[in-house]
């Protein structure tokens, strides 16, 4: 049995004779029958994915890295979508559940709690990529959403602004509000106040960012906004543009993802990068633990963020702050 431990990873030989097996199966052009392999311990060797949606450069990015993992790890992926909804979530959950894959992860979902019952009730490995409550009782990653904004916020408040608007997101998810919060205390520290005729919330799309910024920059003139994502940060920064506004000579803009449309818009936008890629093969990772029976160091896995400086910021202009 030691040709078959080896080729399928398994422990018992010695590294000399590792060597040697490996190196004849290489030359023999061998590859081990993963089907065979999944059948044997009783797995199907698909993972499941539900995404939110199949649209948002956002899921796309924490998907690729999903599928870069579990291809080093020789497994499948299933897609699925919610949409939003939390109906179709549960049914989706329930399909997948019935044996057809051997863990799923979820891309910020819903998440009722008849969905998380059924999770448990089925013994379906899981875990939460982005929770839209921190609190959700599973494996769950999220990045640093506190420290991110306040970065992006310090970088504004360092080059000079002090009238800066911000954008929330949507309202039903608790990083929109730690976000905020993030935006508030760099603000406070700073010593400034945060108006809150200046805030607003909008959904994160493009032109929900156009027309919020369009209004802030109408009746409150501040010299920058900050959004919490980056297409509400692209459409801040053409509504300044819309405005008469150059960018960044007279408005700033900083937004919150590093999606790939943030390096190819002009200017380049100024933003906080989550690493999505890293998100997705970090949680598909903890997935192939738990389907292995291991337990996770951590129930709640945060990932870092950076601060991303491109052209959408400058000082604010000589007298523009009175």
């Amino acid at each position: 049995m030691t040709v078959s431990n080896v080729m399928n990873g398994k422990p018992g030989a010695s590294e000399e004779t590792r060597r040697r097996v490996l190196e004849v199966a290489g030359r023999l052009g061998y590859r081990p029958n993963v089907s065979a392999r999944n059948l044997k311990g009783g797995r199907s060797g698909l993972i499941g994915l539900i995404a939110l949606d199949l649209t948002s450069q956002y899921g796309l990015e924490i998907l690729r890295g999903v599928a870069d993992e579990l291809a080093d790890a020789e497994q499948e992926l299933l897609v699925n979508a919610s949409y939003h909804d939390a109906a179709r979530e549960k049914d989706r959950v329930e399909f997948l559940g019935r044996g057809l894959v051997d863990g799923v992860l979820m891309i910020a979902p819903v998440l009722e709690d008849e969905t998380v019952k059924l999770l448990r009730r089925q013994n379906l490995p899981c875990v939460i990529i982005d929770p839209r409550r921190l609190e959700v009782p599973l494996p769950r990653l999220s990045v640093d959403n506190y420290h991110g904004m306040r970065q992006g916020t310090q970088h504004l408040i360092d080059l000079g602004h002090t009238r800066i608007a911000y954008i929330r997101g949507e309202e039903d998810l608790e990083s929109t509000s730690v976000r905020f919060q993030g935006f508030e205390d760099a603000m406070r520290l700073a010593g400034l106040k945060v108006d809150p005729r200046m805030v607003a919330s909008c959904d994160f799309s493009y032109a929900s960012g156009f027309r919020t910024a369009t209004q802030l920059i109408s009746e409150h003139r501040p010299t920058a906004i900050v959004a919490g994502a980056d297409l509400m940060a692209l459409g801040a920064v053409d509504a300044a543009r819309a405005s008469g506004l150059d960018v960044p000579s007279e408005f700033s803009v900083v937004g919150f993802d590093d999606l790939p449309q943030a390096a190819q818009s002009f200017p380049g936008l100024t933003t906080v990068r989550q690493p999505l890629h890293d998100m997705g093969q970090k949680a598909a990772r903890a997935l192939l633990s738990l389907i292995e029976g291991q337990k996770l160091l951590m129930e709640h896995m945060e990932v870092g963020t950076q601060l991303v400086i491109r052209n959408s910021t400058a000082p604010p202009r000589r007298g523009a702050e009175g």
